[in-house]
Order: structure tokens, then C-alpha cells, then sequence
């Protein structure tokens, strides 16, 4: 691949997948790809780069931003399974342990499996799960949407999560890339309207 090296806008591999053939320039060079595309799946050394921001209660703007990179660092054997685990570049510490299945992304929390992002999505279907410490339900709200990023127009499914019926998580998942963006949502301590307080979108994926 010359210069593309490990390097693969995941716009590209999205839009590889519905036609035979492509070009795309990279640093004034056409690259062509042509033949069965070929589909790159998050494997141990993958990185991910985001842009992570927090936000204030009280009007909603950005109180903090930073750059940060989740690295998958190696398998690991759980119970007979091998996870991804997923660790913040830097601090070393596991932010997932991650695993594909045919039904969904699954990841290995509260000494179990649980789907984080189902599929095949269907639109408006439920299904009850554990995420971010405590059981949540999460209910498909957009299926192979057209989602703006850094990189391009990325179809995404989107899932909304709940825990006692209070929006918690909103995340847009890509099955070659897994989570594209996230939204953490929370109720202020003497609030009863919750707001977005946290988000993350992914720059750059990493092969």
C-alpha cells in the first residue's frame, strides 16, 4: 500500500465496501484499490486517537479538552475467550475489554459478557445489558447513519442507553472500528434535567 502503510481512513473502508473498486489521494498520490475489499478489523496494536471533552452543568460549554489514544495492548484469555484488552496509551489503564461476535460488540465487565452495541441494529429495539458500572438499557436510534467526522462521512449505527429511565450513554458504533463517538450524559446533584458531560470522537484509527 506505499505510503498508506497501517494507516486507514475508516472512511475508506466504508466506502470500499459498496463498490468493486476506488481511488483516494494521499499526500497528493492516487492510490487505487481494486478487487474484493479488504475490511480491517481491530486486532492487537490497533490505536485509536479521540478528541475528549468534558462539559459544565450549568450552560453546557466545555470545561476541559484534551487528545488521548486507546491502544489495544494484548488478548487476554477470560473463561475460555480471547478479549481485546483495551488500555488508555500513557496511564496503561484497561478502558475495555472488547470482543466481536456475530450478534454485536461485546465487552467483558462485571465478571461477565455483556453486548455493548447489538446487531444486526434494527431501529427502535431494546435490549437490556451492563455498562459503566450498573445494568443499562440501550435502544436502537439510527441505523447505518451518515455521521460527519474528522475523517469523512462514516455509517453508523446509534445507541441510546438508559439507567432508570434517565439518558446515560449515547454511541455510534462502526463494525470496522467499533466506537466511532460517545456521549456520557449525567443528572447534577441538585438537578433533575441530566446534560451531556463528557465526549468522545474518534480523529484517527490505526491498524
Amino acid at each position: 500500500m506505499g505510503k498508506l502503510k497501517n494507516y486507514i481512513p475508516i472512511v475508506l473502508i466504508a466506502g470500499c465496501f459498496l463498490i468493486s473498486s476506488c481511488q483516494k489521494e494521499v499526500n497528493g498520490d492516487t492510490v487505487g484499490i481494486t478487487g474484493p475489499p479488504v475490511v480491517l478489523k481491530p486486532k492487537v496494536g490497533t490505536e485509536w486517537t479521540y478528541l475528549y471533552y468534558t462539559y459544565l452543568a450549568l450552560n453546557g460549554g466545555i470545561q476541559t479538552s484534551a487528545t488521548i489514544k486507546y491502544h489495544a495492548k494484548e488478548e487476554k484469555v477470560i473463561a475460555g475467550e480471547k478479549w481485546l484488552n483495551i488500555v488508555e496509551t500513557g496511564v496503561d489503564t484497561t478502558v475495555y475489554l472488547l470482543q466481536e461476535k456475530s450478534d454485536g460488540l461485546y465487552q467483558y465487565t462485571n465478571n461477565a459478557p455483556y453486548v455493548l452495541c447489538k446487531k444486526p441494529a434494527v431501529l427502535n429495539t431494546s435490549y437490556s445489558t451492563f455498562n459503566r458500572g450498573a445494568a443499562e438499557d440501550f435502544t436502537v436510534k439510527g441505523v447505518q447513519d451518515s455521521l460527519v467526522t474528522n475523517i469523512g462521512y462514516i455509517p453508523v449505527n446509534l445507541y441510546e442507553g438508559t439507567k432508570a429511565g434517565i439518558l446515560t450513554d449515547q454511541i455510534w458504533y462502526h463494525e470496522n472500528a467499533w466506537i466511532v463517538r460517545h456521549y456520557g450524559f449525567r443528572k447534577p446533584p441538585l438537578g433533575t434535567v441530566t446534560y451531556r458531560n463528557s465526549a468522545y470522537f474518534l480523529m484517527y484509527i490505526t491498524y
